[in-house]
Order: C-alpha cells, then structure tokens, then sequence
C-alpha cells in the first residue's frame, strides 16, 4: 500500500511539473505574440484627503475633487511591467476650510487690487470659497503586476508628473438675508480673481498608486506629494505645498 501511493505522488508532482512547465511556456508564446505597445486615452476621478501642515492658512483645505484624461503611450517591458509616458489634463477643485476675504494692496496709485487671501472677520450668511487648477503636464509612470494573468486584480505604480496650469482661479462667493419693514430679500455677492500671485502654476508632483477592478466602488488609491508650492501667501510670504492621499472612484 505504502508503495502504491508513493507511485501515485511521484505521477502527480510529475504531471505537476509537467502542467506548469506547458502553461510557463504558454505564457512565453503568448508574450512574444502580444503587441507590447498600445495608445490609451482614459478618464479618471477621485477625492483628494490632504495631509498638509497648512491648516492654519486661508489656503488650508481638507479635501478636494480630482478629474483626470491621461493621453498614454504604453510599452510592456516583461508580463509584469509596463512603461507609460504621454500627456494629461488635471482639473482639481478644493473647497478652503475657512471663511476668508481678499488680502487687498493699494499699488501706490490710487488702485487697489487683490494680490491674494487672509482671514475673514465675522459674517452672517452662506459662503462658498474654493479654488481650482487646470494643469497640462507630462506623466512618466512605472507599473508593477503582481499577477501578469490577471493584471486587474492589482496593480502597483509609481509615477511623476510635471505641469503648468493654464487656468487657476480664487472664487469666493457670499449668500446673505436681510430683512426690513418691507419685507425679507436675498441678496448674492459673486467674487472672481483670474490674476491674483497668490495660486502657484507650476508642479511637480510624485506619487505612488495601488489599483484594482475588483473591489467595486474604489478603484484605487494614490498617495502623493507635490514638491513645488501650490500657494503663496502674500501676508507672510510663506510657501504652502499639497501632499495627501486620492481615492479614486
């Protein structure tokens, strides 16, 4: 009996080996017949958790919205890794945490102008303020897969961008009631900088991504670290960078 299931395990290790030798060099045929380039245009959006020592700035905020169009060309290096370069569209939007006013100049003039943000006094009503980035940079992206079979389950990249903002932008905008003896009325106040010094255009952003397609609602998860300003606080002068963590959906 002893020998009989000796035999046995030696025929199975045997057709073990056999099995993973043929789909080895299946694989190996399949990789060699494989188009190793391919040109992807995507789209992708996600919410920024920032992780900033900037929290006592007008420019602090805690989170942001994050859509992205990468334009890629991709080559894979082996079944496991794959080389991405191209150009991409970054829109980011970030609601500030605090009630904030224009830090306001006068240029020597006679003219007073808006060169940024400070803190706002005491007000009663609804307020908005936000700001938002349109950056078109080149990314250069490395990505590792685990399981080169099935590459969805997940993915581990590492990646850095460089861009200019073509559009940024300071928006407040300030909602109130008042009433009087003839009656109650809304009154809205729009404010819009395009110019203001104070939105750095420039960055240089590093970061490392985990995704996958099988979790359902979350795709992924990016942590990063943008090593230019982001801002520039005119009161102080001090330099305000963005690092933290994107979801992304």
């Amino acid at each position: 009996m002893k020998r009989v299931i000796i035999i046995f395990a030696a025929v199975i290790l045997s057709t073990a080996a056999s099995a993973q030798q043929s789909i080895a060099d299946d694989t190996v045929a399949r990789w060699d017949d494989q188009h190793r380039t391919t040109l992807v245009l995507g789209f992708s959006a996600g919410v920024n958790l920032y992780t900033t020592g900037n929290q006592f700035s007008p420019y602090y905020s805690k989170y942001g919205l994050l859509m992205q169009v990468p334009l890629l060309l991709q080559y894979d290096i082996t079944p496991r890794w794959r080389l991405s370069t191209g150009a991409r569209l970054d829109f980011t939007f970030n609601p500030l945490h605090y009630n904030v006013d224009w830090h306001e100049v006068d240029d020597g003039n006679g003219y007073i102008y808006a060169d940024g943000l400070e803190f706002q006094e005491t007000f009663t009503g609804k307020q908005h303020y936000f700001t938002y980035f349109f950056h078109l940079g080149i990314p250069v992206q490395a990505t590792w897969y685990p399981w080169p079979n099935e590459k969805r389950l997940l993915a581990v990249t590492g990646d850095l961008f460089a861009g200019y903002a073509f559009g940024n932008n300071l928006f407040l905008n300030r909602s109130y009631a008042e009433r009087n003896g003839g009656g109650t009325g809304i009154n809205d106040v729009h404010q819009v900088s395009h110019h203001t010094e104070s939105l750095l255009p420039w960055k240089l952003e590093v970061g490392v991504t985990l995704s996958t397609d099988v979790l359902g609602l979350i795709h992924g998860v990016r942590f990063f670290a943008n090593l230019l300003p982001s801002y520039r606080d005119p009161v102080t002068g001090e330099d305000l960078y963005l690092t933290g963590m994107t979801l992304y959906l």
